[in-house]
């Protein structure tokens, strides 16, 4: 006699019969949603984490040793320290104060202790010798120069010839060597002498006694300090305020020789380069590294620092100065990221369940059956939830090694989380909707869309969920954008108002089958009669897939909206950094005539002459403002076509023939002349000065975009003075538009008449803010294929919802062709069983993608992403989200059709088979 089983091999047994023989095909479906899903939940955080910490890193990457280093610096002089300043130069202070500093070092800082740079160096001095050239030649500025003194000079240098300098020094002289293109620059060479002076007049002779190279011309030990490998060229203000340009040169001495800088005024500097160790350098860390920067430059270990040392200071730029347009940027990107990963978590979540509920659904006969027979809640919950869980816990554990494998970032921890979080929701859905079914067990009834009648708690619910939507709505649009960021508010508004749209829908959706079932039901053709019956009759279970499909579809739109903004942001930057299509300008009066000459390039359509005379001002005010000159019709033309402020009052710009002549003034102008509006003021122009009245305002013009300005006629101000030549008030500015100019062409005319005009054009502008960071490039791959998920999940919602009731229509079907319908009469009735389900979901969509975007609208910041620290732009106001017609539309339309072509393959399938293979079929299910 058998032994009689355990409870446990029991379910074993249940467990495999159910899993392999009963639904193999299930279970492999459901094992693969689960995979796909855990893999994308734990990919999301690893390829965020991957592609802000890539970005941090090429950000600090690409800059100067010192501009990714902690910086500390020593003033050292004989009147700052009385007391043996020398004693502070010395390479024993230098590296008992370097001890110091690294015991203040804490993670999340990491420093490259190999690559520390430290030394002495004197104040940039005059190097007041007639041989060592000047640029140009005839400059009034000597060249300048400095001398450098860090360890290890012979284990850092090659000689090319000569030999190192003597530590001998004394206050007046001292040896130093000079790197082979520093010697070429300054013509200087072995056994040359030059002489630094100080503003008191004091001379330090400086004797080359060798010329060398760098061993590693890339190491930090040669670039920390500038101008240590070759002169530069420098400039300061000159007399007449225009830049004055003069050579600057270093020349290496030994580390024991620094007591002689104390010779000079002002004295020498001490300082110390600490590197960054970029691999090291995490996104996530970069608070708590500018809090630990912050402590170092102005918190309690920067006081530790001066007690060891007074006058010790790390200094404020530097590798903080670095994470500043990091930080911006990626503020900028994670309220983007962070609406993809809400719109699609929701998606998923939705479609794991209603996997579930379909499945307890299908199964509602065998749930009531083991109750029939006698088993209890907890037991038939248990064995479901083991049934769950061999398939779920095996393959979320798949999908989170297989993110682990393809992404590998240093955190962990938020993919493991994540992919757990969707093995027990896979786990525990099945099981709690069989238990919400087989509680209460009820006999079959119909529970249509249309026939259904919610209870007073699914109300309830619903208003509750209205409730808190609005709630939500109303604090995001008074709160803003004032906390910056992520916002998990704003991120959650698509989801939010789908859920709103969906339960308003659900409730509309019975009215429009109703009214249009009554005058279908008189015409002679059964197809739209069957259609909309067979459309009422949908199941009450269609909100899931309904609110899958909307919110696939907001997200989707959302990311046309930005990518839209990104493009009208710098578009309109680009035309307001140009003002037309293209621009010639100069800072004097251009030939006449090359007006003529620029209309004739290909491309050209117009062009506009203005003349710019900036810094002006009105006497006893501060309001510096840009006089303009124009032609008011074309100006007016010019205006019309970029779209830059309202249009253009040529009208009111007459000819007059006497002072105060009229003019057209920004806001803060106008409240500058007198009262305001009306009231004369004396301005400065290039024909004298003339009396202005205002007689209108407009807050910008393509001339003067990011300045306040004053406009006045070229007639006018001719007429106010006509013994003034033309190139007086000739134009200095010409703005041509038109399609398509030829830039070369365009160039080649202007260099002719005017070389010294430059020449912009608004395609190549527009062109130059095209490349994006890192950091961008980064966000908008994750956020398409979060975008392309979504989509993904949201066509499996509306397959899973087309196929539940597949059965059933193939049994329809299969009957009316015995009854003598034929084909495409089938597949229209296939079609307008679910074309009012289907279109209500992208109808749905596409409004809740319009309410969306500007809903949202404040809490994204798209000026970080349309622009960057190396591209900038004076406009930022376009760069914000749009409403994109394509994606709204595409998405929408895509859905539709697929579902129209899914369901009339089915119905033409139906037809190739038996009618009594579909009639069993059906009477099976």
């Amino acid at each position: 006699m058998a032994e009689p089983r355990t409870p446990h091999s029991g379910d074993v047994s249940w467990i495999r019969a159910r899993l392999l023989r009963a639904a193999p095909g299930g279970t492999l479906a459901l094992a693969a949603l689960v995979l796909v899903t855990a893999f994308l939940a734990a990919a999301l955080p690893r390829a965020v984490d991957g592609y802000e910490n890539s970005a941090l890193r090429d950000t600090v990457a690409h800059t100067s040793v010192p501009d990714r280093s902690v910086t500390m610096s020593l003033q050292v002089s004989r009147l700052s320290v009385p007391f043996d300043p020398e004693a502070l130069l010395t390479s024993t202070s230098l590296k008992e104060t370097e001890k110091e500093f690294q015991k203040l070092v804490r993670p999340p800082l990491a420093l490259e202790r190999d690559q520390t740079v430290y030394g002495v160096r004197s104040v940039e001095t005059v190097a007041a010798d007639p041989g060592l050239p000047r640029f140009p030649a005839d400059t009034p500025l000597p060249p300048k120069g400095t001398l450098v003194a860090q360890p290890d000079l012979a284990g850092n240098t090659r000689l090319v010839e000569g030999r190192l300098p003597h530590p001998r020094a004394d206050d007046r002289s001292v040896e130093a060597v000079i790197t082979d293109r520093t010697a070429k620059a300054m013509k200087l060479r072995t056994g040359s002498a030059f002489h630094l002076q100080d503003p008191l007049g004091s001379v330090m002779t400086v004797r080359v006694t060798g010329i060398v190279t760098p061993r590693t011309p890339g190491a930090a030990w040669w670039n920390a300090e500038s101008d240590l490998r070759s002169p530069s060229m420098r400039s300061q203000p000159g007399s007449g305020g225009d830049p004055v340009r003069y050579w600057h040169f270093t020349a290496l001495i030994d580390e024991s020789a620094t007591n002689v800088l104390l010779g000079l005024q002002d004295g020498a500097q001490a300082y110390w380069h600490h590197p960054a160790d970029i691999g090291a350098l995490t996104a996530r860390d970069v608070p708590a590294l500018r809090d630990r920067l912050s402590a170092l430059t102005a918190g309690p270990a920067a006081a530790r620092l001066q007690t060891k040392q007074r006058g010790l200071h790390v200094e404020e730029d530097g590798l903080a100065e670095r994470l500043g347009p990091f930080v911006a940027e990626r503020t900028a990107a994670q309220p983007l990221i962070l609406v993809a990963a809400v719109g699609v978590g929701t998606v998923a979540v939705v479609v794991l369940l209603m996997a579930a509920g379909l499945s307890a659904n299908r199964r509602r006969a065998e749930f009531t059956l083991l109750r029939a027979r006698g088993i209890s809640m907890s037991a038939l919950t248990g064995r479901l939830l083991a049934e769950s869980a061999v398939v779920a816990v095996p393959s979320a554990a798949a999908g989170l090694a297989l993110a682990l494998f393809l992404l590998p970032t240093e955190r962990a921890s938020l993919a493991v989380w994540s992919a757990t979080a969707v093995a027990v929701l896979a786990t525990v859905s099945l099981p709690l909707r069989a238990a919400a079914t087989a509680r209460r067990p009820r006999p079959g009834q119909r529970e249509d869309i249309v026939a259904a009648r919610p209870s007073r708690r699914r109300t309830v619910a619903e208003l509750a969920v209205v409730l808190v939507v609005t709630g939500a709505v109303v604090a995001l649009r008074q709160r803003g954008t004032a906390d910056g960021g992520a916002d998990i508010l704003t991120a959650a508004a698509p989801v939010l108002l789908a859920v709103v749209t969906a339960l308003v829908l659900l409730r509309l959706y019975p009215w429009p089958v109703r009214l249009l079932a009554r005058p279908f039901a008189r015409l002679n053709g059964a197809v739209l009669h069957l259609g909309l019956a067979r459309a009422g009759r949908a199941p009450s279970t269609t909100a899931l897939p309904l609110l899958a499909v909307l919110v696939a579809l907001t997200v989707t739109s959302f990311g046309g909206a930005v990518l839209a903004g990104v493009d009208a942001g710098r578009d309109q930057a680009a035309v307001t950094a140009v003002g037309a299509d293209a621009r010639i300008q100069t800072f004097g009066a251009l030939p006449q005539g090359l007006d003529t000459q620029v209309r004739k390039v290909p491309g050209v359509r117009e062009v506009t002459g203005v003349r710019i005379e900036p810094g002006q001002q009105i006497i006893n005010s501060r309001t510096r403002f840009d006089l303009l000159v124009v032609d008011p019709e074309p100006y007016a033309r010019l205006v019309a076509a970029d779209g830059l402020g309202t249009s253009f009052p040529a009208g009111k710009l007459d000819s007059a023939t006497k002072e105060p002549i009229p003019a057209i003034a920004s806001p803060a102008v106008a409240r500058t002349f007198g009262n305001g509006v009306g009231d004369p003021e004396t301005v400065r122009s290039s024909v004298g000065r003339v009396m202005v009245r205002i007689v209108g305002t407009q807050d910008a013009t393509p001339a003067a975009p990011n300045h306040e300005f004053l406009i006045v006629s070229r007639a006018a101000l001719a007429k106010v003075a006509p013994g003034t030549k033309e190139p007086a008030h000739g134009p200095s500015t010409l703005y041509a538009t038109g399609t398509g100019i030829d830039a070369t062409a365009l160039r080649a005319a202007v260099a002719k008449a005017a070389p010294e005009a430059q020449v912009t054009l608004r395609t190549e502008q527009r062109a130059s803010y095209g490349t994006t960071s890192a950091l961008q490039s980064g966000a908008r791959h994750v956020y398409l294929a979060a975008v392309a998920a979504g989509a993904g999940y949201s066509v499996l919602a509306l397959l899973l919802s087309l196929l539940h009731n597949a059965p059933q229509r193939k049994a329809l079907l299969a009957r009316l062709r015995t009854m003598g319908m034929t084909g495409r009469g089938r597949q229209w009735l296939a079609v307008l069983e679910m074309l009012p389900q289907v279109l209500l979901g992208a109808l749905g969509g596409i409004l809740v993608s319009v309410a969306t975007v500007p809903l949202v609208r404040p809490g994204v910041d798209l000026a970080a992403l349309a622009f960057t620290v190396r591209t900038p732009a004076t406009d930022l106001s376009g760069a914000v989200l749009h409403t994109d017609a394509a994606s709204l539309l595409v998405p929408a339309t895509a859905l539709v059709v697929l579902a129209c072509v899914v369901l009339a393959v089915q119905a033409w399938l139906t037809g190739r088979r038996g009618e009594g293979t579909e009639l069993r079929m059906g009477e099976r299910s």
